[in-house]
């Protein structure tokens, strides 16, 4: 090799490596947009309260708490757009919190930049994520956004971490200036926060809040699901694909079809916060990559079997300990 092809060879691997960093930045967003949606349900507890009275820190002091995130079609804001909407488990219809998340690459730090949205006349646009008719009367003009409460999220193998940076998602409409730190981790079947609130001048901390899975084992049933399946004809002999455990307080469990579709199995008990007032089981049948469930049943909440028909499918669910056979205590 020539003293100009040895120049050119680092050259030449530099620029490669600089386009295998922007792909796999491009598909760290397209990543984090398919894991992220879903219903979060959080126990909410707060840990320090400097700027808060003791009866506001009492009421404030764990708060079950249920986050709404679903993809939304808005290609003038960016390609990955999320629609997040926050509330308490037994208050579904006041909303704490209803903001849009633009997902786009972050070349600087390698990660996946989050810009937050926040709507100008909430009310206006409450389950955004269910009204088309609100998404196309939606205009830039109706959001507002601080680009100082951008998050930067980072992949950690299966999961994604990071949070604002700096002092610059600030509040100085309180009486003193504050700014807020917001950390946050995403994963499949994972997601946890921290928020603190820190005074400006001298970076006091004012409050700090956490927000955890929320899980309450006693009241928890164990369900067995069994999956069978028609490889061609829907109306023919269905192959028994086999039985999967799973609890009904949203748990979760992934099956693969033998034709190589994956599916996921979702069953939820007095976890899930529309059925207030009328407590029901719910099993849910989705496609992974779907936007919308496959099949969706309503049983009682206290059945022992709960089942979703789809023709070339079928799942019945059968609670492993049957409430005619529980040892009462």
């Amino acid at each position: 090799m020539n003293a100009s092809g040895r120049a050119a060879l680092p050259l030449a691997l530099g620029i490669a490596a600089c386009f295998a960093a922007r792909a796999d930045v491009d598909e760290d967003v397209a990543t984090l947009a398919a894991w992220w949606p879903g219903i979060y349900d959080s126990s909410e507890q707060l840990i320090v309260a400097g700027d808060e009275d003791e009866t506001t820190a009492s009421d404030l002091a764990e708060v079950r708490v249920h986050t709404l995130v679903s993809r939304v079609p808005l290609d003038w804001l960016g390609e990955h757009v999320l629609y997040a909407e926050e509330f308490r488990h037994d208050d579904p219809e006041h909303l704490r919190r209803q903001v849009l998340l633009r997902l786009e690459p972050d070349r600087a730090s390698g990660g996946v930049r989050v810009a937050q949205f926040t709507l100008r006349e909430p009310a206006r646009f409450r389950h955004l994520y269910r009204s088309p008719g609100d998404l196309a009367r939606l205009r830039l003009a109706d959001l507002e956004s601080n680009p100082g409460c951008d998050l930067v999220l980072r992949r950690e193998v299966a999961q994604f971490a990071g949070g604002t940076e700096g002092n610059a998602c600030r509040d100085d409409a309180a009486e003193d200036a504050r700014y807020v730190d917001y950390r946050v981790l995403i994963g499949e079947d994972l997601y946890w926060y921290r928020k603190r609130y820190f005074r400006v001048f001298d970076n006091a901390l004012l409050r700090e809040v956490a927000g955890y899975t929320w899980f309450q084992l006693y009241d928890a049933r164990l369900y067995s699901c069994r999956v069978q399946w028609a490889a061609a004809d829907p109306d023919g002999p269905r192959r028994d694909i086999g039985a999967f455990d799973v609890h009904d307080q949203g748990g979760k469990v992934r099956v693969t079809l033998p034709d190589g579709r994956r599916l996921q199995l979702e069953l939820h008990g007095q976890n899930w916060p529309f059925s207030a007032g009328r407590d029901a089981l719910i099993l849910i049948v989705s496609e992974e990559g779907g936007e919308a469930p496959l099949a969706t049943a309503w049983a009682n909440i206290d059945a022992d079997a709960i089942s979703a028909e789809l023709g070339w499918m079928a799942v019945r669910c059968a609670a492993v300990v049957p409430r005619d056979r529980a040892v009462e205590g």
